[in-house]
Parts: structure tokens; sequence; C-alpha cells
């Protein structure tokens, strides 16, 4: 407490915003606790809707979108920002990275349809269609095979919500450099990498450029 005024401060886990999953919303928590208090019923209604669409739900369920494909994976939707004051009101900065299969058109029509209801609107936004390269594809079956010379290990493909390099390029994709069994620290705090990861993905990139050079 200061001068009259109360300052909460939570402390949250940070996690890259294409699995809101492996981290822990400092925002979100705070909105359970408010909407939970005894506050004016602007307030409370704006962190209610807080709570009950985002708080355990990163997937859309409660909007009615929530969608997965065996390609691409799971819809997820990350809360970035929230904001709120008795004179504007409140906002919502979200990030949501959807499936190479899911029908956007038909989906936003549901989450306006929905807002609407609770007093928002969806303003500011942009789409960004998710890229793929078919598995097939000789750029894909060059990188596996290259991969698997190199280590000696299958060559998995996988797919993620991240925007990468990958997208400026038609057929491109991102290749490593993160091996089985270490951490994936990328964007966290202390991100590294070993000395013999680089040498050893060094020798797959060189590789993978002499194969791709013969196509």
């Amino acid at each position: 407490m200061e001068n009259g005024d109360l300052y909460l401060e939570l402390e949250g886990v940070s996690a890259h915003g294409m699995e809101p999953d492996n981290g822990k919303n400092a925002g979100l928590l705070l909105a359970c606790f408010l909407s939970g208090s005894e506050i004016d019923s602007t307030s409370k209604e704006y962190f209610s809707f807080v709570k009950n669409h985002f708080h355990g739900d990163s997937r859309g369920r409660s909007f009615g979108i929530n969608y997965e494909d065996d390609i691409t994976g799971p819809l997820t939707i990350n809360v970035g920002k929230l904001r709120f004051d008795h004179e504007s009101g409140g906002s919502l900065g979200l990030n949501m990275r959807y499936p190479v299969t899911f029908k956007m058109k038909e989906a936003r029509e549901t989450l306006e349809a929905h807002v609407e209801k609770h007093g928002f609107s969806i303003e500011n936004s942009s789409d960004s269609e998710p890229h793929h390269v078919d598995q097939d594809h000789v750029l894909i079956k060059t990188l596996q095979k290259v991969y698997e010379e190199q280590t000696g290990d299958k060559g998995e493909l996988l797919s993620i919500g991240g925007g990468t390099y990958a997208r400026s390029l038609e057929s491109g994709v991102a290749f490593g450099p993160l091996f089985p069994g270490r951490a994936d620290v990328a964007h966290q705090k202390d991100e590294h990498m070993f000395v013999e990861d680089i040498l050893k993905a060094t020798a797959i990139y060189a590789q993978a450029i002499a194969e791709l050079a013969k196509k």
C-alpha cells in the first residue's frame, strides 16, 4: 500500500508464444485474483471474461475454435498483453497460431460473434498463414537423409508454431540445430549451445548444401 494505492506484483514464467502451456502467465493469474475480489462491476466483468476464456485454456476451447491436425498440431492462443482502466475500458493483445488445415475465415466469424456477446470487438488484427512443405518434397528428403547419415539417428520430421526464416522461401524449412536430449533454451535467459553441437551442425549443414547443389 502506498499513498492509498495498492500495488500487486506477480511473478510468471516466460515461454515461447507458440506454446503458452510451457510458461506461467502472471497477467492471467492476476485476472483470476481480481475477478474474485471486491471490485466494481465493470472491472469484475473484464477480469472474469479473461479468467473464464483464457486461464487454463490456450487452445480456444471456450470460444469454440479449438482445432488440431496431424500435420501441424493444435491451435494455440497466447495472451501477451492485458490492459484495463476505467476511462478506456479493457483490451487484450492475443497471438493465435493455427494448423495448416484450419479454416481461419469461419473461425474468425465464430470468434467475433462470441466476443461481441461480452462487449468486446476484434481490432488491429493481421493474419500470416501457416507455412508448410510436404514431407515428400525433395528438400525434405535430402535434409532427412543427410541428418541420418551424419548422426546415425532416425530423422524425425517436426512442425512448430514458431515463425522462422523458412517462410521467406517458397519451400524453405527450419533445419536444426537443436539435437535430441538437449534442453530447448531458445529465447530464454542464458540461451546457449554446446560447442560439440555447433560442430555437428556445421558438418550436417555442409553436406546438406553439397547434396542440394546437385539437385
